[in-house]
C-alpha cells in the first residue's frame, strides 16, 4: 500500500474516535462530561430523574428527555444529585446530611482539582455549599470559634441567592450568628428563613426558640415552640418540623417544673417517628432523658434514655455528646464510677471541644 494511503488510512481511523465523542456531547445537550448521567431530585415521594435547568430558593427545575419541565418545590426535596459529580462529592454530601461534618469535610478534602475540570458551574457551586455547611456544622457540635465558618456560610449566600440551599444556609448562618451573641443578626437571617413554604417558617419559629432555650429563657422560648406548632400547615414536611419543635416545647416544660408533661410530649414523638430516623430519635431520647431528670425518683428512666442514644442513635456528635455528658452524672449519682469514667473520657476524647465537653470541664451539670 503506497505510503500515503497508508497514511489517510491512519488519520481517518484517528478522526472517528474524536468525531463520535463530540457527537455524543453535542446529544447530550452540552454538558460535557458531566451530562453522562442525569441528575436525580431524591424527594419525599420517590426520586425524579432528568437534567437540573434551573433552581432558586423555592424550587428546582427539572426537564425530562421529552424537554419538559417539572418543578419541585423545595420543602419536597431531601437531596439533589448531579449526574457524573465524582463519587467524592455524593458522599461528602450524604455524610453531610447524615449529621457526620467533620467526615464530609475529610471526602470532600479527596476531591482533585482535574475531577472538576469541566463541571457546570452548578457543580461548582454545590462544592462550596457542602464545604460551608460542613465547616459551620462542625463549629456548631464541636464548639469551635463561629466566625470562620460564619464568613464561608454568609459568602454562600450573598453569592448564590437563587441556590436550593438558601434557606438552609439561612439558617445556619442564624445559628452561628446566636452562637457568637449577635442575636439580632441571628433574628434577620431567621427572618429570611421565615420567608419559605409553610414548614420552614416553622423551622424560623423554632431556631428563635431554640436561641432562647439556649439563653436560659425558657418561658419565652415555649412561646416561640408554641407559635411554631400553631403555624398553619396540613403538608407532610411541616409536620415534621412541628414534631422537632414539640421536642423543644418538652424540654421548656422541664425546665419549667412540668416534667409529666414533657415526656408525654416526648414519647408521642417517639410513637410518630420514622424508626430509621436517628437524627430525631437521637433528639428525643435526649429530651426524654432531660425530662426525667426533672422528675423526683426518675433518675434510672433518665439513664435509660441517655444510654439508649449513646448506644443506638449515637451519629450526630452534638446529640451523642450531650447524651455523654448526662451519662457522667447518672452513672456516678448510681454509685457506678468506672462507667462514669468512661462516658467522661468518650466525651473528652470525641467531642473535646464541643459544648458538652466544656461543660462538664466547668463542673456544670
Amino acid at each position: 500500500m503506497p505510503t500515503s494511503i497508508r497514511r489517510g488510512a491512519i488519520a481517518t481511523r484517528q478522526f472517528f474516535p474524536v468525531l463520535l465523542v463530540t457527537l455524543l456531547v453535542t446529544l447530550l445537550g452540552g454538558r460535557g462530561a458531566f451530562a453522562q448521567s442525569a441528575d436525580r431530585v431524591v424527594t419525599n415521594a420517590g426520586t425524579v430523574s432528568g437534567r437540573v435547568s434551573a433552581t432558586d430558593a423555592n424550587e428546582v427545575q427539572l426537564e425530562d428527555r421529552a424537554g419538559e419541565i417539572k418543578k419541585i418545590a423545595i420543602d419536597q426535596i431531601r437531596e439533589v444529585q448531579f449526574g457524573g459529580e465524582p463519587a467524592e462529592l455524593k458522599s461528602a454530601r450524604s455524610m453531610l446530611l447524615r449529621g457526620r461534618a467533620a467526615d464530609s469535610l475529610e471526602e470532600l478534602a479527596k476531591i482533585e482539582p482535574t475531577d472538576l475540570d469541566g463541571a457546570e458551574q452548578i457543580l461548582l457551586d454545590e462544592v462550596d455549599y457542602v464545604r460551608a455547611a460542613a465547616t459551620a456544622r462542625v463549629a456548631l457540635a464541636a464548639g469551635g470559634d463561629p466566625r470562620e465558618a460564619g464568613k464561608l456560610v454568609a459568602d454562600f449566600v450573598a453569592k448564590h441567592p437563587d441556590s436550593h440551599h438558601a434557606y438552609d444556609m439561612q439558617e445556619l448562618l442564624g445559628d452561628l450568628l446566636a452562637r457568637a451573641g449577635r442575636v439580632d443578626n441571628a433574628l434577620a437571617a431567621y427572618g429570611q428563613l421565615a420567608k419559605g413554604p409553610p414548614a420552614f417558617k416553622v423551622r424560623a419559629a423554632s431556631a428563635r426558640a431554640a436561641m432562647l432555650l439556649e439563653q436560659g429563657k425558657h418561658a419565652e422560648a415555649l412561646r416561640e415552640f408554641d407559635a411554631a406548632v400553631q403555624i398553619d400547615s396540613s403538608d407532610e414536611a411541616s409536620a415534621a418540623q412541628k414534631r422537632a419543635a414539640e421536642l423543644g416545647r418538652a424540654r421548656c416544660l422541664a425546665h419549667l417544673g412540668k416534667p409529666e408533661e414533657a415526656v408525654g410530649l416526648v414519647q408521642a414523638v417517639i410513637q410518630q417517628a420514622d424508626p430509621e430516623d436517628g437524627e430525631v430519635l437521637g433528639r428525643a431520647y435526649n429530651a426524654l432523658g432531660q425530662a426525667y431528670r426533672a422528675t423526683a425518683g426518675k433518675e434510672q428512666d433518665a439513664l435509660i434514655a441517655f444510654l439508649t442514644v449513646d448506644l443506638v442513635y449515637n451519629k450526630v456528635p452534638e446529640t451523642h455528646a450531650e447524651a455523654l455528658y448526662n451519662l457522667v452524672d447518672l452513672w456516678e449519682k448510681g454509685a457506678n464510677p468506672e462507667r462514669s469514667r468512661e462516658a467522661r473520657a468518650t466525651l473528652e476524647s470525641s467531642y473535646p471541644g464541643s459544648q458538652w465537653a466544656k461543660k462538664l470541664t466547668a463542673g456544670k451539670t
